[in-house]
């Protein structure tokens, strides 16, 4: 059978009184410099009747940790997996993919608008003058497919863009196609702005001609 020791604390005897009781534990103050370690969860094992004679008492006590059931092991793995995925990593990477149409719409729209602007009012141009070879293929590659009647602006072909006053409003310059059957057809730069938009933009066009453009005369 295994040998169970047990520790009582010391008897002291007073010269005052005979009592063989304890002392009061008020009396022994445990010293702040003491630590006690944590308990420790320990499984022995136990002998026999004959256990005296077993060498296995010899032995160090087996110690076991805490046991993990199968359901607290997935729930720390959930635990794991969701603090990788964080929401401000999820965040971030939505601001880093957001994109600001408009101010994307502006960066597309404006240079030309500009550069129409130049041809018409900075004076480089007189009425009739024939457009140099750059500019020309600007507006025939970047601004003229997008109006809404481009073909039909076309007709014959284009011979080459020029620039000159309206018929119908003196003070008003715009450009115009001089097609290879000699006919001159002006058209709008405005209404090629507004067709590359709704063409490259469809989703943010309307509200954005709403916001950014005003009423415009139709030889603009």
């Amino acid at each position: 059978m295994a040998l169970i020791w047990s520790y009582s604390p010391p008897h002291f005897l007073s010269p005052q009184r005979t009592s063989l009781s304890p002392p009061s534990t008020s009396l022994l103050p445990i010293p702040p410099f003491l630590s006690f370690p944590p308990l420790r969860s320990v499984v022995l094992r136990v002998a026999g009747t004959d256990g005296a004679k077993d060498p296995a008492l010899l032995r160090r006590p087996l110690v076991t940790g805490p046991v993990v059931s199968d359901d607290e092991e997935e729930e720390v793995e959930e635990t794991s997996a969701a603090a990788e995925a964080r929401p401000g990593k999820s965040r971030r990477r939505k601001e880093d993919e957001w994109v600001d149409w408009e101010d994307q719409i502006l960066e597309d729209t404006v240079p030309l608008v500009g550069f129409v602007r130049m041809i018409l009012h900075s004076g480089k141009y007189e009425s009739g003058d024939r457009l140099i070879p750059e500019h020309e293929k600007t507006i025939t590659e970047r601004l003229l497919p997008y109006h809404p009647a481009f073909e039909k602006k076309i007709g014959s072909g284009i011979d080459f863009i020029t620039v000159g006053f309206h018929p119908e409003f003196e003070n008003s310059r715009c450009l115009f196609i001089v097609r290879k059957d000699g006919e001159l057809v002006d058209f709008s730069y405005w209404k090629c702005i507004k067709g590359l938009i709704k063409k490259k933009y469809p989703l943010y066009a309307d509200s954005f001609i709403l916001r950014h453009f005003k009423r415009r005369r139709p030889t603009e």
